[in-house]
């Protein structure tokens, strides 16, 4: 099963490759969706990108690919 960006619609084989497109392209649209999507669990995109930078692992990929993952339904 291939994952749509929620943005963009652009395709990839895992949640955690759309995760990374998302942080990668971190324009004001990819930043806007990840920010509404935290708004009632406590985090913003810019939380999200200061804990992957310092804190080992993927934790915030792996948080945003669960994201990705309930919404390909609404897709």
């Amino acid at each position: 099963m291939n994952f749509k960006c929620p943005v963009c619609k652009k395709e990839w084989n895992s949640s955690l490759q759309v995760a990374r497109h998302m942080f990668g392209t971190g324009d004001k649209p990819h930043k806007a969706w990840i920010d509404e999507q935290g708004k009632d669990k406590g985090f913003t995109f810019i939380d999200l990108m200061i804990e992957q930078a310092t804190t080992p692992g993927n934790k915030s990929y792996v948080t945003v690919a669960g994201l990705i993952e309930k919404a390909q339904g609404k897709l």
